[in-house]
């Protein structure tokens, strides 16, 4: 009896070892778990104020472009006449070197359609040397 009594004490301080073992094992994997779970959390919330950061400059930049854009428009809308400012320039430009050339006015305002007057105008200034000059 005495040999299954030793036998048990045995068995019961292997079996509480073993327990004691695996408990802690137990224990380290959980914390272990707990630690990399709370690293993550921490890596996400990072992530979150990282995306909202970037969203409210994005917010930001499109505000800007936008108001950039209604300026460009606006400034087109108050000055159209740029195209047609550079189209009778040009108009001009051939006028007078029409004009220099020898032709007459009647012939300078049919070909460049320009009125006779503004013609006559031209070639006044171009024999005072105002047109020369500019």
């Amino acid at each position: 009896m005495l040999n299954w009594f030793l036998s048990f004490e045995i068995s019961h301080y292997v079996l509480v070892t073993a327990s004691l073992a695996l408990t802690l094992l137990v224990y380290l994997v959980f914390k272990r778990s707990s630690d990399k779970q709370t690293l993550l959390q921490k890596q996400i919330l990072q992530l979150q104020n990282e995306i909202r950061a970037i969203n409210s400059g994005n917010l930001g930049m499109g505000r800007t472009i936008k108001r950039f854009a209604e300026d460009i428009a606006n400034a087109e809308s108050l000055n159209p006449s740029n195209e047609n400012e550079l189209v009778s320039e040009k108009t001009y430009q051939q006028a007078a070197l029409l004009l220099s050339r020898g032709a007459s006015t009647d012939e300078v305002a049919d070909s460049c359609d320009i009125p006779p007057a503004e013609v006559e105008l031209l070639a006044i200034m171009r024999h005072s040397g105002v047109a020369k000059a500019s």
